[in-house]
């Protein structure tokens, strides 16, 4: 016993050129796996959920407040402008129309302008420059009181303004981690209704103002600079905002967008960038198949009106377009028709239209009278905003129960009902129906796009969502000059068309699928028929 253990440390060790090679690939394929592991390889959305959930989130929720007013504030200060200002620019229908129009012309015509430099030059550049553009556009807008000039400016308005809005809310969902996205972009959402409230109540205070006689400038011009500011917040912080991560790792720059997610650590957790757990992201796309020619990019944003998305794109293009242009039409032109009601001198029982039409004619010779009613006016705005804050806060609490698809259809009906109420209440309470009414709207609006992001796949979901909205906000432009030459006339018929949409909107709801589309199925059945006929 005492010699096999004192025999033992006496073993020869085999010198390293005898060992077998198979047990030194093993030795050093372990060797590789252990470092691999330290390396701790990830893809992005693991990535990002490291990063946690903190100060920086909560910064960037901060942020979107101004953000989310910003839209709203671009597209909706004219209804509040032209009551007060349509003396002074001596306004025809066809002029306040224009003026109300300018904007969401801007937004159409750099709708996917914006998506492609989105893509090729990343989101931080775009969001300080086009906030801030959108401020200088404002306040030119705001001290010039010529009308051509206005339409100038406010079509530039409304052409910076529809990027950065929404890459702001994409730069959000890449940002936060999945469990919280939603959260995120729905507070998106509450926040932009909370922006309208403050718009009517920010046009009450400043509006029926005496302006300083030091100031060259009338109130409503004052207003209207004032709308501009949400711009200007927003893009001095963007300034301090980092890169999407996301828009860097779909470019191939995976070790930009790691350093940006350690940033992200670091500021939400306070600890040091070396105890980032992620020190590697999956390479997923390299840099030179992320560079696509400017045709690769065009084929991607038309796949869309190409079969297995024509169909189901088409649908939701026409829901939108009725959801936008009834809801936005009405809201744009509210405050000029309470206005009107306010200043004629007929009972109020006699209804709204009777009313819009006695006080268009006594708003011909004299404004006083509407001036009086400003701030009334301006305090049902308010009312009517804060029904659309509550029907966005519906469709968070019930989408979950009921789905998309029948909140898209219960909303239409209910909102034809709204429409027929509107001229037959007493025309001191017309804004609850109406109010009752773009709240609906916004909810089948919010249930539309909800199912258009359900449905349609990644690669072609953020050109959908952008469509979607462009041809909503062009029935904005279409409906808004034939309102301007009707609404004084046939007033009654303005509503009961609303109906019909509305009626319309139920019947395609119906329609509409809830099953996502497969781009495999509709090519694998399309290869199988060509393989039998060449069979």
């Amino acid at each position: 016993m005492e010699d096999k253990v004192e025999a033992a440390p006496e073993t020869p060790t085999l010198p390293r050129a005898l060992v077998h090679p198979r047990l030194e690939m093993i030795k050093s394929g372990d060797e590789q796996r252990a470092k691999s592991n330290s390396l701790t390889s990830v893809d992005f959305e693991t990535a990002i959920s490291k990063s946690g959930c903190g100060k920086f989130n909560l910064a960037m929720l901060i942020l979107a407040i101004p953000a989310a007013w910003t839209s709203g504030f671009v597209s909706g200060s004219m209804s509040y402008v032209i009551p007060a200002a349509a003396a002074d620019l001596d306004l025809t229908p066809t002029g306040k129309a224009s003026l109300q129009s300018a904007c969401y012309a801007g937004m159409i015509s750099s709708g996917f302008i914006w998506g492609f430099l989105s893509d090729k030059l990343g989101r931080k550049k775009l969001l300080v420059i086009g906030f801030l553009l959108d401020f200088v556009m404002n306040f030119l807008t705001g001290i010039v009181p010529s009308l051509p000039f206005m339409l100038v400016f406010k079509y530039l308005s409304g052409f910076m303004v529809a990027g950065p809005f929404s890459i702001f809310t994409a730069y959000i969902s890449e940002v936060f981690l999945s469990k919280r996205r939603d959260v995120a972009v729905l507070s998106a959402g509450i926040f932009s209704s909370i922006g309208n409230i403050a718009q009517a109540a920010l046009a009450m205070w400043i509006i029926p103002s005496e302006v300083p006689f030091q100031l060259p400038l009338k109130s409503w011009q004052l207003y209207h600079i004032s709308c501009g500011i949400p711009s200007l917040i927003c893009g001095i912080g963007c300034m301090f905002c980092v890169e999407s991560p996301k828009f860097l790792i779909d470019h191939g720059d995976h070790q930009k967008a790691l350093e940006v997610c350690r940033t992200i650590y670091t500021i939400n957790t306070g600890n040091s960038p070396t105890t980032y757990p992620v020190k590697r992201l999956h390479h997923q796309i390299s840099k030179n198949e992320a560079k696509k020619s400017f045709r690769e990019s065009m084929n991607e944003t038309v796949a869309i009106f190409r079969p297995p998305f024509v169909k189901r794109a088409l649908l939701g293009f026409i829901i939108q377009f009725i959801v936008v242009a009834a809801a936005n039409t009405l809201r744009l032109w509210l405050p000029e028709m309470l206005m009107l009601v306010n200043s004629s001198e007929l009972d109020t029982e006699q209804g709204l239209c009777t009313l819009l039409v006695e006080g268009n004619r006594a708003s011909t010779g004299s404004t006083s009278a509407q001036r009086e009613s400003q701030t009334q006016v301006y305090t049902e705005m308010m009312f009517v905003n804060l029904g659309s804050m509550f029907g966005h806060i519906v469709f968070i609490l019930l989408v979950s129960y009921l789905g998309k698809k029948i909140l898209l259809i219960a909303c239409s009906i209910l909102s034809g009902v709204f429409a027929i109420i509107i001229p037959l209440v007493n025309s001191a309470y017309v804004f609850l129906p109406a109010s009752a009414f773009i709240a609906t709207n916004n909810v089948a609006f919010y249930s539309n796009i909800g199912i258009v992001v359900a449905v349609f796949p990644t690669r072609v979901r953020a050109t959908m969502v952008g469509t979607t909205m462009l041809l909503g906000r062009s029935g904005i432009l279409l409906v808004n000059f034939l309102i301007a030459n009707l609404i004084y006339s046939f007033c009654d018929y303005f509503f009961y068309s609303l109906a019909v949409m509305s009626i319309g909107l139920t019947i395609l709801g119906f329609f509409l699928s809830m099953e996502p589309i497969d781009e495999g199925t509709p090519k694998f059945k399309k290869q199988k028929s060509s393989n039998s006929l060449n069979a």
